[in-house]
């Protein structure tokens, strides 16, 4: 603890007043006893932390059944997120005993605690045909289910972010990618999305990217920010967001930093 206070203190001095990012937990805060990534106790685990937002995964099974998983395997089996039926999937046990979630069931313990956001990553499937489908399936259940306020939607597919800005106006859309010759923020925000995601690496190579998304006032989000280093890069070049899947140890280390800031 000693040494966490010693760091923070340094690292306070040298970030001065700028703004620290939120974060994000990475298929909910999932790294806690008990818990899975993509379930409802991940998710619960988030707002209980109180976290910005949890980031979940969706996919559509082979008969159009919306569930929470990464994907495209099912964990420890041979299961196919998109091309085994939704009854296959539930039958399928996680490592810590729960089902793969509907994300219904998701959408049901985010209205429990709202502070949390629910960035729901809809994963790329195999037509645009069939990924206008799998947007209109979760803007229909959002909207059924009065989450709407909640939900923003992330994915690596340029077609499914459009297809969101068509459908649902007004609701924040991220664009993700890997690829260090990823659209920069102009284009995003041509485009109707009010944010991009990408890795350290891409970032750290692209730095103007963030400079040039706050000026047009598109988002930013990190991943994964794992250890107080990447943390500290996001704070020094004003990412909006970090990702991590060890969202308790990113929050205890902004809080602190956050104390010594504060301090006369």
């Amino acid at each position: 603890m000693k040494k966490l206070l010693l760091l923070c203190a340094f690292t306070a001095g040298m970030l001065n007043l700028a703004a620290q990012p939120k974060i994000i937990a990475h298929r909910g805060f999932y790294t806690t006893e008990g818990s899975w990534e993509n379930t409802v106790s991940s998710l619960a685990n988030a707002q209980k932390l109180g976290t910005h937002a949890a980031e979940l995964d969706v996919n559509m099974t082979a008969d159009d059944q919306l569930v929470v998983c990464h994907g495209p395997k099912i964990n420890g089996t041979d299961l196919h997120a998109q091309k085994n039926k939704f009854a296959e999937i539930r039958a399928a046990r996680l490592p810590n005993g729960d089902q793969v979630p509907t994300l219904r069931e998701i959408f049901e313990q985010g209205k429990k605690g709202p502070a949390t956001k629910m960035i729901i990553e809809i994963k790329t499937h195999p037509t645009p045909k069939r990924e206008t489908q799998v947007v209109e399936a979760v803007l229909k259940l959002a909207r059924e289910m009065d989450v709407i306020p909640l939900v923003e939607i992330t994915s690596f597919s340029k077609h499914m972010c459009s297809e969101v800005v068509r459908l649902q106006p007004g609701m924040p859309v991220i664009y993700l990618s890997s690829s260090l010759k990823a659209m920069g923020p102009a284009e995003a925000k041509q485009l109707g999305y009010t944010g991009i995601s990408y890795p350290l690496n891409v970032m750290m190579n692209r730095p103007e990217l963030i400079s040039e998304a706050n000026k047009l006032g598109i988002e930013t989000t990190i991943w994964q920010a794992n250890d107080h280093e990447v943390v500290d890069w996001a704070i020094r070049h004003g990412v909006t967001y970090v990702s991590s899947d060890y969202s308790n140890k990113v929050k205890a280390y902004l809080d602190a930093v956050a104390q010594f800031k504060t301090k006369p």
